[in-house]
Formats: C-alpha cells, sequence, structure tokens
C-alpha cells in the first residue's frame, strides 16, 4: 500500500484500526509515475491519490480500479498572493508569477481557475516548483502567487506575508481516490482484503473528525510543523473528512479533469474516465 504523511495511513493506530488480520507492507514513494508502474507491475494493491494519476493510467493502460472516493476540504487547494501584490481577482493574475506542482490538482485549480476567469497560462508566466521550492520562491518575493493545499496554504499566509484570494473554492471538488488493480480484484482473497481496509480507513477519518487535538497532535509529531497550525486547518474546514463509495458526481469530477489537460494539451488523447470506476465496496462504504 502506497501512503504519504498527512493520510489515513498516518492515524491508523491512534484510531485503533492498524490491526489487520492481514501483513500490509507500506511503500514510500514520490511522484505519480511511480505509483502507476508499481500498480502495473502488480507490487502495490492499494493507493491514495488524486484524480490527476487516473488520467495517465487510463493513456498507458495501467489496469487500475478506482473504488472509492475520499471527500476533503473543499478550500484546501488555495491561491495565495503576497498582500503587497495588487492581485484581488483572478484577472489581476495577468503577467504575474504563479507557481504551482506540475500533473497535479494544483495544476488543474490553475488551469480552471484561469479558463473560467477568460485567461490561459500564456496569460500569466508559471513557474511549476515542488512544494517546498515554491514556499521558498514564494517567501523570497520570487513569485506573486502560488497554489497549494493544507498545510502549506496556512504556512504561506502564516508567516510568509501571504494571503488566500477569495471566491477560488469552485475549482476544485476537493476529492480524492483510492485506486487499486482489476487484478487485485479479481481475487477473492485479495479483494475481502481491500474491503477491510477501506472499512479501516473510513473509520480512522472519522476518528480524525472527532479528534481535532489529537490529530493535531500527530500531525505535529509526523511533521514538526506547530499543532495549532493543523487545528486552524481543521477549524477552517469546508466539510468533514470522509471516505464514500463511488457515484456519477465523482466519475463527472474525473471527466472534467481530463477534459481539461486534454484541452491544454497535457495529455495526447481523449480519456474517457468511465472505465476507470469500480462501485464493488458501495455497499459497506455507504450503509
Amino acid at each position: 500500500m502506497w501512503r504519504y504523511k498527512g493520510t489515513a495511513a498516518s492515524f491508523l493506530a491512534d484510531a485503533g484500526q492498524a490491526d489487520t488480520p492481514y501483513p500490509v507492507e507500506w511503500v514510500d514513494v514520490s511522484g505519480g509515475n511511480l505509483v502507476l508502474e508499481a500498480l502495473r507491475s502488480g507490487h502495490l494493491d492499494y493507493a491514495f491519490m488524486s484524480e490527476i494519476p487516473p488520467i495517465f493510467a487510463s493513456i498507458a493502460q495501467v489496469p487500475i480500479a478506482l473504488v472509492a472516493v475520499y471527500q476533503g476540504d473543499q478550500n484546501d487547494t488555495r491561491l495565495v498572493v503576497k498582500k503587497d501584490s495588487g492581485i484581488r481577482t483572478v484577472q489581476d493574475l495577468k503577467g504575474k508569477t504563479i507557481s504551482y506542482v506540475r500533473a497535479t490538482n494544483t495544476h488543474y485549480f490553475v488551469l480552471n481557475m484561469l479558463r473560467q476567469n477568460g485567461l490561459t497560462l500564456a496569460d500569466v508566466t508559471a513557474v511549476p516548483l515542488p512544494v517546498q521550492d515554491a514556499l521558498t520562491a514564494f517567501r523570497n518575493g520570487h513569485i506573486d502567487a502560488l497554489v497549494t493545499g493544507g498545510i502549506s496554504a496556512l504556512q504561506a499566509t502564516s508567516h510568509m506575508d501571504g494571503e488566500r484570494l477569495e471566491n477560488v473554492s469552485r475549482y476544485y471538488s476537493g476529492n480524492y481516490v483510492i485506486a487499486t488493480t482489476q487484478q487485485v480484484l479479481a481475487d477473492p482473497q485479495r479483494r475481502s482484503q481491500v474491503g477491510d481496509f477501506l472499512r479501516r480507513e473510513q473509520a480512522t477519518w472519522a476518528w480524525v473528525n472527532a479528534h481535532p487535538e489529537r490529530w493535531a497532535e500527530r500531525s505535529e509529531a509526523l511533521t514538526g510543523i506547530d499543532r495549532a497550525l493543523y487545528l486552524r486547518q481543521f477549524q477552517q474546514r469546508s466539510r468533514p473528512a470522509r471516505l464514500v463509495g463511488t457515484d456519477a458526481d465523482t466519475l463527472h469530477s474525473q471527466q472534467q479533469v481530463a477534459d481539461l489537460f486534454y484541452q491544454n494539451h497535457l495529455i495526447r488523447q481523449r480519456v474517457d474516465a468511465r472505465p476507470l470506476w469500480r462501485d464493488d465496496f458501495n455497499p459497506i462504504l455507504n450503509s
């Protein structure tokens, strides 16, 4: 299983969900390409990811299956600008320098935000950077605007003279997905294990919602970032975190991402998102 800091894997033990009746081996790899290759080769059975990697999986014919949806904070991904930048609306970004992480949900956020306001990437100076590099550039005044999410957005607004540009949450759904593979689902034993782990992850997010102080304390231990900032993030959420089954709305959200990436020439062919999705576990997730 793939994990990274801040996902349910970080809090399973706190929520009393870590004692599985089957062995779990965690895979710590960075980057969607490596995750897709691990799924293709059978070295990975379960992964939490944004809506972006499945698009590339479809093109590369990686046999993934999307079986659940993590509905997170729709305000999590944010546009942060310098307080003295003169940027008060999205249109004010024209000619300004903006950073995001290439081929991620922040990339989609930027494309969608610009499109809905009559702009394109050609109207701004785009500087794709990893999150920590982007924060450093923002702190030092090398970029005017930063699209980032979660605790990074709060760091930029709390410690780097940044402010959040209002009314931009509509550009991103807040959805993440749980991916497995068609081969895993075809194996009764591994399919059962996926179902069990989905219930454990669902219970873990319920624990997070009910124990913000302990979640913030644990998050501080994981990252070294002050728990007070995590508590502020929790209090500013647009909705509680939850894991649910798949439905037409989540498929539509995925399709919008795929279509926009194609329109901006980030993928070479149109992608039909429908074959990626399975509803096998809806009865246990939506009960």
